[in-house]
């Protein structure tokens, strides 16, 4: 089975807090999933929080997830601070924290131009389904009284894609139209005849 990965961004706003974009007309979700970095949220006061909800995976029924990176791209915003950091918990509708969390020692910077940082893969863990992905927020607060210029944010998810029948080719007949060898499922059968 190979392994992939799918890139999730926010879709839909939770809640905002006290963000704004960059016009100042208040948090706009599709400011931070549009791969800019003129477009972006900054939180107007300190230590503001705002959730978002991630995009689906679109069709990785019976995938095996392994894990997750959560990346941002964003910059110290002017005058508050020597720097920006905030933390982040990755939940879902039951908890903020049902996927982990990320302490602002990760995301943190002096930089005044956009910096990307990938934080630490979080391994899923237990049984999770693609519709438990497809559930997953994420939760940005801004710490130590500073401002971010948060421009990207996204999670890069690791799977396993389902198994699909039989890979091999058998006598010339291609997997994909081998669908029962004998009656016995392809998923049941792992060699044909000890090849």
């Amino acid at each position: 089975h190979n392994m992939a990965t799918v890139v999730l961004q926010p879709s839909h706003e939770i809640s905002s807090g006290s963000f704004d974009n960059e016009s100042g007309s208040g948090f706009d979700v599709t400011k931070i999933n549009d791969s800019s970095d003129s477009t972006y949220v900054v939180n107007s006061t300190a230590n503001q929080t705002f959730i978002v909800l991630l995009g689906n995976t679109s069709g990785l029924s019976g995938a095996t997830f392994n894990n997750f990176v959560v990346s941002a791209v964003f910059k110290k915003y002017s005058p508050r601070g020597s720097d920006a950091s905030f933390e982040v918990s990755i939940g879902d509708s039951s908890s903020a924290t049902t996927f982990g969390t990320i302490a602002d020692t990760t995301f943190v910077t002096t930089n005044t131009s956009a910096t990307t940082i990938n934080a630490t893969a979080i391994n899923f863990g237990g049984s999770v389904s693609d519709s438990d992905v497809d559930d997953m927020r994420v939760q940005v607060t801004t710490t130590d009284n500073t401002q971010i210029q948060l421009s990207q944010l996204y999670v890069t998810v690791d799977y396993t894609a389902a198994a699909s029948g039989y890979s091999n080719t058998v006598n010339g007949v291609a997997s994909g139209n081998i669908g029962k060898i004998n009656g016995v499922a392809t998923a049941n059968i792992s060699k044909v005849n000890g090849i």
